[in-house]
């Protein structure tokens, strides 16, 4: 399975694709979109035995949104979705279309741990 990776230029993240790069948006937008410079999931009880897990006393897993993104690579599926959204376009909120696509993909997957 292809994996895809990141990059970021001028602090705007870029994915790679099968036909070269793809600009998302910039790193200041996407941040505002997922709520800020760290994201937390809670864990429940039974998912904290996980060993790799590494979550505080009430189970929370807090990270940088920044560096998590700046070293994530992703499948296929997640590129062409992306790759499909306008680069052109904005959102109601004015923000760039693939950006917001972007951070509501990006939220989904770690609000659900990761499957989806």
């Amino acid at each position: 399975m292809n994996r895809y990776a990141t990059d970021v230029r001028n602090d705007r993240l870029h994915l790679e694709t099968d036909d070269g790069w793809i600009e998302i948006g910039p790193m200041d937008d996407i941040v505002d979109l997922v709520g800020g410079e760290t994201y937390a999931i809670q864990y429940d009880e039974r998912q904290r035995q996980m060993s790799w897990l590494d979550t505080d006393e009430d189970g929370t897993l807090t990270f940088d949104v920044r560096e998590t993104l700046e070293r994530m690579d992703y499948d296929q599926e997640f590129v062409e979705n992306l790759v499909s959204v306008d680069g052109d376009a904005t959102d109601e909120a004015g923000y760039p279309l693939r950006a917001s696509v972007f951070a509501d993909l990006m939220t989904s997957i770690w609000d659900s741990k990761g499957s989806l």
